[in-house]
């Protein structure tokens, strides 16, 4: 192995191993490890990432079924490739955000089929109507200058909630939307992705109006698919960044 090495640098405790395995891999590519070399001990890798050593023999197990390293017992951790894999987070990260925002999406479309078939038994009427449309109003004049604002896009669908006076329904989808604005801190660049939403939003809001559950159920396929593109694409971009 080589004298001197880049320092190895502390990582947070949220998915640990995981992230433990990406600045493992991260300290391979900067001080050019090759088949054959040797990694530091447990020992070290854990006083290095100030975590336990369970933790560190954890994230050397998921780089070994990725095939970036063999564990000999009683030896230690070789490199097994030249060549350095993807971030392991951010492949968990975009598991999780396609998960989760799949559930949103399911559960978003059961409250608007109930919005839709309340509208049809006159028990939604033109307050309530106005009340969900006031933050669409914002959030389209906004999108005619090219801008994406959260704020509303929240309130939006957080409004069509609240209507729906399912209070338990409700707060599964606003714990999904925290964990959803938690991993899309990473998404910086897609604003206009999501801008491209807003007139799926128009579409739902309409569709509530009309009672037409099968148009509310599109819109909300809609903006499903088009958060999805706004992950492939701020993917894409990190994947040429490692190029």
């Amino acid at each position: 192995m080589k004298e001197h090495f880049v320092p190895i640098k502390p990582v947070s405790k949220d998915l640990l191993y995981t992230k433990i395995a990406d600045a493992i891999l991260e300290y391979i590519r900067e001080n050019k490890l090759k088949d054959g070399d040797k990694l530091p001990s447990e020992r070290t890798l854990a006083e290095q990432f100030f975590t336990s050593r369970n933790s560190v023999r954890e994230a050397l197990r998921v780089l070994e079924n990725e095939n970036v390293i063999k564990v000999k017992t009683g030896k230690g951790a070789f490199i097994t490739s030249g060549g350095v894999a993807d971030s392991l987070y951010v492949k968990l990260w975009k598991v999780n955000y396609r998960e989760l925002l799949e559930i949103k999406c399911l559960l978003e479309k059961s409250i608007v089929q109930k919005l839709c078939n309340a509208r049809l038994c006159n028990s939604i009427g033109e307050k309530e109507l106005a009340y969900i449309e006031e933050p669409l109003l914002q959030l389209e004049e906004a999108a005619s200058r090219g801008i994406f604002l959260q704020k509303y896009d929240y309130m939006f669908h957080s409004r069509i909630r609240q209507i729906s006076k399912n209070s338990t329904m409700e707060q599964m989808i606003d714990n999904l939307v925290i964990a959803l604005d938690n991993y899309g801190k990473d998404l910086s660049g897609a604003e206009g992705i999501w801008c491209n939403t807003i007139p799926y939003h128009r579409d739902m809001f309409q569709a509530i109006k009309d009672g037409n559950i099968f148009q509310a159920e599109e819109a909300c396929q809609k903006i499903y698919e088009t958060d999805a593109q706004a992950l492939h694409m701020v993917d894409s971009v990190k994947k040429e960044k490692t190029l």
